[in-house]
């Protein structure tokens, strides 16, 4: 589907006006029809060439077709498939995270003026045309989901075909929104949630600043010196018949290494990064059960996070009016291997009639005080704000 730029001109008001704008659309053909069927006549028409590139995973579809081969009995694309599907999530994840300021001016706008009684569709037009820069890649995806508005879809149903920009919890809490008529306040709602996001992100960069800083100036000392300083002094102490103390020896080869391979370091490091992250994508992708050893080895820093942002968006959900079971399901593939066969697990097993706090009887990530509380929520009916 291409985006195209058109002008026309109203012929069923008493004044005709010249209006502009972009749509979506296979042909020009089937944009001019679309467009005659709101009352507006196409004086100009024009293609508008998408720089998008073709995603991860379109990639690996074709390269999938490529080496498939008729004459035989199996195919390289389920494999195919199972490695490149984690590597797209991680990338979309990439991209969300780096979208958020973008994602919660989009809310909130949104958020404001359905509030005001404006209309969606109406909505979606007016931020397209406040958009700051007519080529970037928010107004191609705003143009993208006023066309399926238009089609007949929900806005839901829109936000499920750009991945990069919205996850599924953000999709169930917009789709209980307008089931139950309170959008404006669930968009409102995810606004604040990205702006906190952002405030804290802001805030642990400048927290981590500072340290990042002074390491990365003590180790160029320390090279320094090792290739510079010691090395002189060494000289002296072997001229004098002394013996050359063994920390600074390896000192000095610690800091040589360095700086007769820096480059080669850094790329290894961030090859090493990448294919752990890769790793457990794949390895949550295949629902890999890590021995219970291993299992010890995550940071209880990072289990504590994980779960206070599982307690925020599950609390959202619900106050959205997504039931517990669904809420569950929606945000287990947003977590990582371990987290989210335990919610899928919850979710099955809350089905079956039993309680929340039951069900998250994992006490690698859940402990007995997270589940006790639950328990008060829910005989309060209060399991939302205690979450």
């Amino acid at each position: 589907m291409s985006v195209w730029r058109y002008t026309a001109i109203t012929f069923r008001s008493p004044r005709p006006e010249r209006r502009s704008g972009e749509t979506t659309g296979e042909s020009a053909a089937e944009i001019r029809a679309s467009l005659r069927r709101i009352g507006l006549q196409v004086i100009d028409l024009r293609p508008i060439r998408s720089r998008r590139k073709p995603s991860a995973a379109q990639v690996g579809s074709a390269a999938a077709s490529a080496v498939d081969s008729p004459g035989r009995a199996w195919s390289w694309r389920p494999a195919w498939d199972s490695v490149a599907e984690p590597v797209v999530a991680l990338f979309h994840r990439y991209l969300r995270g780096r979208r958020r300021d973008e994602r919660a001016e989009l809310y909130d706008s949104l958020g404001t003026m359905l509030s005001a009684g404006v209309p969606l569709l109406e909505a979606v037009d007016t931020v397209i045309g406040s958009t700051r820069r007519r080529r970037s890649l928010q107004r191609w995806m705003l143009i993208q989901v006023r066309q399926q508005l238009r089609s007949g879809s929900s806005l839901g149903q829109a936000m499920t075909e750009h991945p990069s920009w919205f996850d599924a919890s953000e999709v169930a809490m917009v789709r209980a929104g307008q089931h139950s008529g309170t959008l404006p306040d669930v968009l409102r709602s995810l606004s604040e949630r990205h702006e906190r996001s952002g405030e804290l992100s802001h805030r642990l960069i400048g927290a981590l600043a500072y340290p990042a800083i002074v390491a990365t100036v003590g180790l160029g000392v320390a090279v320094f010196l090792s290739v510079k300083t010691l090395p002189s002094l060494a000289a002296v102490l072997n001229d004098a018949g002394l013996a050359v103390p063994a920390l600074t020896r390896n000192v000095m080869a610690f800091g040589q290494l360095l700086a007769d391979h820096w480059l080669a370091i850094g790329f290894g490091l961030l090859l090493i990064g990448t294919a752990i992250s890769i790793g457990a994508g794949l390895l949550a992708r295949w629902e890999v059960q890590l021995p219970a050893s291993l299992q010890g080895l995550h940071p209880k820093l990072l289990r504590r996070i994980a779960v206070a942002r599982l307690a925020l968006h599950l609390a959202e959900l619900l106050r959205s009016g997504v039931p517990v079971v669904d809420a569950l399901r929606v945000l287990a593939p947003t977590n990582s291997g371990g987290l989210r066969r335990q919610l899928l697990s919850a979710a099955d097993e809350v089905e079956r009639g039993a309680e929340l706090s039951t069900a998250l009887n994992n006490e690698h990530w859940f402990d007995a005080e997270f589940r006790r509380l639950l328990d008060i929520g829910q005989a309060s009916g209060e399991l939302e704000a205690l979450l």
